[in-house]
């Protein structure tokens, strides 16, 4: 009984089975675990249960290695790589299986030190892990940072890798994700990822990232989730033989010379170049079939019906000084994060963090931060938006940095691999450094065109806040300013996805004017109206209009 409360490590603490149920503090671990050369020792620092339980270890030693030869053999994987890379067998509970049952046990290593165990069922495909255990990469050899690192879906391809003798090689802790959508990692899944900022250093400095993950959509998932944290311009794809989901399966079917080959093999991320259609044949018969579907809820009907959100593009958002661009922008931002859990990353030249947070929070109490005519947030309130804006925003420096476009773009690439962000917000243009001896409008023409290429290879939306020029009066009203009237270069109305104006009317009233929308699918061109909350600065649907 006691080996198997011990499970896969040498020490250990658990509730006694003899006095707990007898305790109020029913899960205080007092009774202590010890492995021996014979057995498990234990001891209960409470009511003093003592004693050891004895096993035959060589009978027992027999069963597991049958167990694992079995299994693994049958894997391609030799009895020497297992013994090598120090996997275990035990009984283990699997919550999926709702039953205890064999199972191989992966030491998840850290400076050489287990800091986590996980599971994989015999029997049945399942998975657990011990309690307490790091999200880190699985790591079954030492890494050479200066040589390239595969990168794989579970424990199985690693050891392939590692059999065939390609030994630089990590696999992904929690496997592919569980949510995707439109073939994409649910915005949910995110915290899951946090492997990838953990391994940051060695990801920075190793040559590329080979990305040998399994064909399926889970997988095709992962691999773009991947590729969109590390770096798309890092990383390779493996290409499979026909018939093959992974590099296990390669090693059964073809051998060791063809996983290798598969590997030395990989292509590079495909984000620029010239490229055969086939490559592009699932996509197309993906959108025969279902459409393009729509970009993400802005959270206003009025405005949806001209403009949604889209990973991977961008838009331009002008206006007057004060007339709301910026809070529309904070707006949109908070309700996307409320309604699909994205995650941002603000860089706000004319708004520092400390002044920031406090409208993010505002908007999402929809309560004033400040005393005033209304209810302010309480104490409470605050603590609770503060952790909320905590999960969802991340401010870049823009006092103690760079204000190129290079810097910036740089420093958003470490938030996505940090904590997978969806967003960027540059706000506004007119601070950002532009190299010397160029035109403005040549400058602008190539930082445009460095966002829109961003935005695409990492799959996020970017906001540019940028102001108009000067503009007369015409009569008592001052024009709508739309791409035309944007300081500096006609490359604002030319490059944007999408563009669009927010404006202040009378009262209350705020109009928001989509000049431009690139595809038709996600918007066009056209006007709403939204009602402007002066007390928490928040937008509202005007819904007796």
């Amino acid at each position: 009984m006691y080996s198997e409360l011990l499970g896969y490590k040498d020490h250990a603490r658990v509730p006694c089975p003899a006095c707990s149920d007898q305790r109020k503090k029913r899960r205080e671990p007092c009774l202590s675990l010890d492995r021996v050369d014979d057995g498990i020792v234990y001891l209960c620092h409470h009511c003093g249960l003592a004693g050891k339980e004895r096993f035959q270890m060589q009978l027992k030693t027999y069963v597991e290695a049958k167990i694992e030869s079995s299994y693994l053999e049958k894997r391609g994987i030799s009895a020497e790589t297992v013994k090598k890379l120090e996997i275990k067998t035990c009984s283990r509970f699997f919550p999926k299986l709702e039953k205890e049952t064999k199972a191989l046990a992966f030491p998840y290593k850290k400076y050489g030190k287990v800091v986590g165990v996980k599971y994989r069922s015999i029997e049945e495909k399942a998975f657990t892990q011990e309690q307490g255990s790091e999200q880190i990469f699985y790591q079954p050899t030492t890494i050479d940072p200066d040589k390239p690192l595969i990168i794989t879906e579970g424990e199985i391809d690693a050891l392939t890798c590692v059999e065939v003798g390609q030994t630089n090689v990590v696999s992904v802790p929690g496997g592919a994700p569980i949510k995707v959508s439109e073939g994409r990692v649910d915005p949910t899944e995110d915290k899951k990822f946090n492997f990838v900022w953990e391994a940051k250093k060695l990801l920075d400095k190793v040559p590329s990232v080979i990305l040998a993950v399994d064909k399926d959509i889970p997988g095709v998932a992962l691999k773009e989730e991947l590729a969109r944290r590390i770096g798309k311009s890092k990383c390779k794809v493996v290409i499979y033989p026909e018939g093959c989901k992974d590099l296990n399966d390669v090693l059964l079917k073809h051998g060791a010379t063809e996983v290798e080959n598969c590997l030395n093999n990989a292509e590079p991320y495909p984000i620029e170049g010239l490229f055969g259609t086939e490559v592009f044949e699932d996509q197309v018969n993906e959108l025969f079939e279902k459409g393009f579907g729509g970009g993400e809820s802005t959270g206003y009907p009025d405005v949806d019906e001209f403009y949604t959100i889209v990973p991977g593009q961008f838009t331009v958002v002008t206006g007057y000084p004060s007339s709301g661009k910026s809070n529309f922008v904070d707006q949109l931002m908070i309700n996307l994060a409320r309604s699909k859990d994205w995650k941002f990353a603000i860089c706000s030249f004319e708004n520092p963090p400390a002044l920031h947070i406090p409208k993010l929070c505002e908007l999402y109490l929809k309560k004033p931060f400040f005393e005033g005519p209304t209810p302010r947030m309480s104490q409470d309130d605050l603590k609770t938006a503060m952790t909320w804006v905590r999960e969802h925003f991340i401010m870049l420096d823009t006092v103690n940095s760079e204000s190129t476009i290079e810097s910036i773009l740089d420093r958003t690439q470490a938030a996505i691999a940090r904590l997978g962000i969806r967003g960027l917000v540059i706000d506004p243009y007119n601070f950002i450094d532009i190299k010397a001896g160029a035109s403005e409008t040549e400058a602008i023409s190539k930082m445009l065109s460095k966002v829109q290429a961003f935005a695409k290879a990492a799959q996020i939306h970017v906001w540019f806040v940028a102001h108009p020029a000067k503009q007369m009066r015409v009569g008592e009203q001052m024009p709508v300013p739309d791409g035309m009237s944007v300081s500096g270069s006609m490359a604002w109305w030319a490059k944007a996805d999408v563009g669009l104006t927010v404006h202040r009317k009378e009262g209350l009233d705020v109009l928001v004017r989509v000049w431009k929308c690139r595809w038709r699918w996600v918007g066009k061109p056209g006007d709403a109206t939204l009602v402007y909350d002066r007390a928490t600065g928040c937008y509202e649907q005007d819904w007796l209009k």
